[in-house]
């Protein structure tokens, strides 16, 4: 009877455990993607314009950062910061 009883328990901590990790998986797969969607773009429209200019290169670079810092602020940026710190995944409204 106590043996299931501390089955059951090391089921429920692998779980727990498991759901964290997938949490901090998806958190950091989540920040990539907001980092790195917006700079793709930006140096990828470079390239096709074959534009080779540093000024338009840094130009790019902060807009690309300004789009980041403003999709961080959403509700969807804000759910996959705390993910990725181990919060319960659940925005602030």
């Amino acid at each position: 009877m106590r043996f299931n009883e501390i089955l059951a328990e090391a089921a429920d901590y692998s779980r727990l455990v498991q759901t964290q990790e997938s949490q901090q998986i998806s958190g950091a797969l989540g920040v990539l993607t907001i980092f790195g969607l917006p700079l793709g773009t930006a140096l990828g429209i470079l390239q096709v314009l074959d534009d080779h200019s540093v000024a338009h290169l840094y130009i790019a670079l902060a807009l690309s950062i300004a789009v980041t810092a403003a999709v961080l602020t959403t509700r969807y940026g804000r759910l996959v910061l705390s993910s990725l710190r181990g919060g319960e995944g659940k925005p602030r409204p």
